[in-house]
């Protein structure tokens, strides 16, 4: 588990947009640990929870494989596997889930899998896929991320007091 937490810590941050995030450590719960060496994966079940920073992922399930000894992606399961960040300081929380999360380190690119939600300031986009872009803060769902159903979208009027 230490090897775990040293390689994630030397990763570029997962799932987060803050600044500060990036530095904190990666901090690491869950009811068992199974490292495989030989197949480069690290494997932690039961109530899994990752917070690094502002970022906080919750599964049930969750398995990390590594490349050239740092993480490369990470797949959470759960009923549903869960995140939340901060995009800014002055941006509300970002939060997501799904029945699968799959996060590629490298491209900063989230999909959510299964009665797939994006929510944030109380703004909501559902489907059975959807495409979060972390970096360029792009979203797709639906047929445009490669799903097969429909886009449900609820935009809430902003507030203009």
């Amino acid at each position: 588990m230490l090897l775990t937490l040293v390689l994630l810590s030397a990763a570029p941050a997962t799932m987060l947009a803050l600044p500060s995030d990036k530095d904190a450590p990666v901090e690491i719960e869950a009811d068992s640990a199974d490292i495989d060496q030989a197949s480069h994966t690290t494997t932690y079940r039961g109530k899994v929870k990752i917070r690094q920073g502002s970022m906080q992922l919750q599964a049930d399930k969750v398995v990390i494989t590594y490349r050239n000894k740092k993480p490369g992606k990470l797949i959470a399961t759960g009923k549903p596997a869960t995140f939340r960040q901060r995009p800014a300081k002055d941006k509300p929380w970002v939060t997501g889930q799904g029945a699968r999360i799959v996060y590629d380190i490298n491209s900063e690119e989230l999909v959510l899998h299964g009665d797939a939600v994006l929510t944030q300031n109380n703004d909501s986009f559902r489907s059975d896929r959807i495409v979060y872009d972390r970096v360029k803060a792009r979203l797709k769902a639906g047929a445009a991320a490669k799903g097969s159903d429909r886009v449900k979208v609820i935009i809430h009027p902003q507030n203009t007091q």
